[in-house]
């Protein structure tokens, strides 16, 4: 019957609002002047130069990546200046089984981390087991169980275990659940709940060919904090014919913009700025993308 269906695969669980997350700033922006330089050494190998000045109170960094990647394995590390080391490996075991790791040292033992897991991607599912500093001498680390299931061809639903044990005889435990639901290609409706104090729900829309809108909303409700708040953020993005320009603003006056204008093949220059009317505060970024 399921097969009969035709149902397409719904993705990964924590990239349900990939096209918000697309459209908004938080992942892409930064102040200060910065460079980044990737030199492709091969189809399936590069490297790149990340240069990023100083500002007051904070000192200038460089850091080193490579990059691997074939159809069945990708491999990245990178290290800045204060020899914090990063890696990740991705390898695929089979059509639908792929292990994940990844790993990041550093000079603060509580800033070090190693993470594993194995997804298995269904015709009309996908599944997720995920650890996160397991010890197999005290039973610590956080442990997650993921599953996401198409249920029409414009509805998906999921529910993630999360359990986890920051110390022996301390034990936590939370459930979240998610939807998402896209009745055409250019509109889609996404809303995940983070245990019982968050709720987080968005909205994406394709306007034209050149230009997407998302907004999205998140409520929190802590009692044993005393934490009860909402947040709204507004994002857009407009393709030009050699640019890109992307602004967003939130309901605690934080506005922001980031334009990309892409100079010549493999050369792009980039501006930031944000404004946070309350705090009053300002941010202000230059920087350089090179590719060759």
């Amino acid at each position: 019957h399921r097969m009969r269906l035709n149902l397409p695969n719904p993705g990964q669980f924590e990239m349900l609002n990939r096209e918000v997350k697309g459209t908004m700033l938080t992942n892409f922006m930064f102040d200060g002047g910065r460079a980044d330089l990737a030199k492709i050494l091969s189809p399936n190998f590069q490297v790149m130069h990340t240069f990023q000045l100083g500002l007051p109170g904070q000192p200038s960094s460089f850091e080193f990546a490579g990059v691997y990647a074939d159809e069945d394995t990708l491999m990245h590390g990178k290290m800045d200046t204060d020899f914090n080391l990063q890696a990740r490996l991705n390898y695929a075991l089979s059509k639908k089984l792929q292990f994940k790791s990844q790993a990041q040292m550093a000079s603060s033992d509580s800033q070090s981390m190693f993470q594993a897991e194995s997804e298995y991607t269904g015709a009309d599912y996908t599944a997720n087991v995920k650890a996160i500093n397991p010890s197999l001498v005290d039973g610590t680390g956080i442990y997650l169980a993921s599953y996401l299931q198409s249920i029409t061809p414009k509805l998906s639903i999921g529910a993630e275990l999360l359990y986890q044990c920051p110390m022996p005889k301390v034990q936590e435990t939370s459930t979240s659940f998610s939807m998402r639901y896209q009745p055409s290609a250019d509109r889609v409706w996404v809303a995940q709940t983070q245990g019982t104090s968050i709720l987080t729900t968005s909205y994406w829309r394709k306007i034209s060919e050149k230009c997407d809108a998302g907004a999205e909303l998140q409520l929190v409700n802590i009692a044993s904090q005393g934490r009860r708040e909402a947040s709204c953020s507004v994002g857009v993005k407009y393709d030009f014919a050699a640019s890109t320009i992307r602004a967003m603003a939130d309901n605690f006056g934080k506005v922001s913009m980031l334009l990309e204008e892409k100079i010549a093949p493999g050369f792009s220059f980039l501006v930031s700025g944000e404004l946070d009317h309350l705090k009053g505060e300002n941010k202000f970024g230059v920087g350089l993308n090179i590719e060759s």
